[in-house]
């Protein structure tokens, strides 16, 4: 017994002496057209970018995170930013008002959502051209894929529904009414559920994949934004920009568990590597908050952007992004 004691007490020293996991934190800024990059562990900012695109807005890292892509609203393009060397190494045209960039699972490909056309894009990555557009509802927002990778789901803020594309073919298969700013869209790790925010509604919609139909409505508060989902799929995290809080959600009996205030305006959230932090950009505060998932509170906030210089005025950072490597 008194071995078995010594043994625990060693192991619970061992956890505790265990250093938190490293992981690098990506804002995009779109007021000053700049990317803050964040050590996740240390909470201090490395470094501001500018990039030559004009509203970089959501972003996402490939695979190997060696490239970020930032889907750029002024720019009507996306930038591809090399994180090792911290700079801007291509720019590809993709369609006015490019407000969403999504990888195809192959990885193979970029799909952006372009919000002032009405379009999608698909981005070749190894050529780095547009192949496709494919005309959706309007105002689209994001993509989100099927986990097979043959149907894309488009949320289509100004007609307030979401599209379900054929990947091989362009072609629209299903046109689901899901709510007024209709945003936040994410697969469910099983695959079987689309969920998607709808601001104007102030809901999440959910879809079943099999079917393609809306199955479900989870009324949470005034514009409901961005969404994440946990690694296991036993929760949600979405953003509540008028009320400047972050729901939590049990997926299982779809309600919300817990409401945690953050600074105004939240938008978009990720997840850090081990899932104890929740990370979510403040565009009025010109911060992003990192939220204790375990005890579901705030405990840091860290302003992006440009450090500003008295006497010298300069654009506000404007957060919108994030992506956290993983």
């Amino acid at each position: 017994m008194r071995t078995l004691r010594i043994g625990l007490v060693a192991l619970s020293i061992l956890l505790a002496a265990t250093p938190a996991l490293a992981y690098t934190v990506y804002i995009t800024n779109q007021g000053e057209d700049t990317i803050t990059i964040i050590d996740g562990q240390s909470k201090k900012v490395l470094d501001t970018v500018k990039i030559s695109q004009g509203r970089p807005h959501n972003a996402i890292l490939s695979p190997d995170g060696k490239y970020l892509y930032t889907a750029n609203v002024g720019g009507g393009s996306v930038s591809i930013f090399d994180t090792a060397a911290k700079k801007e190494v291509a720019v590809i045209p993709t369609g006015k008002g490019c407000h969403g960039v999504t990888l195809s699972p192959d990885g193979k490909s970029l799909w952006t959502a372009n919000v002032q056309e009405d379009t999608v894009s698909v981005v070749d990555l190894g050529m780095r051209i547009v192949t496709k557009t494919i005309k959706v509802g309007s105002k689209p927002m994001l993509v989100a894929f099927s986990k097979d990778g043959k149907k894309a789901y488009v949320s289509n803020g100004g007609s307030g529904d979401v599209y379900v594309i054929n990947v091989a073919t362009g072609e629209t298969t299903k046109k689901l009414f899901a709510g007024k700013d209709a945003m936040g869209t994410t697969l469910t790790p099983d695959g079987k559920e689309v969920w998607v925010t709808e601001g104007g509604d102030s809901i999440v919609s959910i879809i079943n994949t099999a079917e393609d139909k809306v199955t479900g409505e989870i009324k949470i508060g005034a514009d409901t934004h961005g969404i994440v989902l946990t690694k296991d799929g036993k929760k949600a995290y979405v953003s509540v920009r008028k009320e400047d809080f972050v729901a939590v959600i049990d997926t299982a009996t779809r309600k919300v568990v817990a409401k945690i205030p953050v600074s105004k305006l939240p938008d978009i959230l990720d997840l850090s590597p081990d899932e104890k932090e929740l990370w979510v950009t403040s565009r009025e505060a010109h911060a992003v908050d990192v939220i204790d998932t375990v005890k579901n509170q705030k405990v840091s906030t860290i302003k992006v952007g440009f450090p500003e210089v008295p006497g010298i005025v300069s654009p506000k950072p404007d957060p919108h992004g994030i992506v956290i490597a993983k």
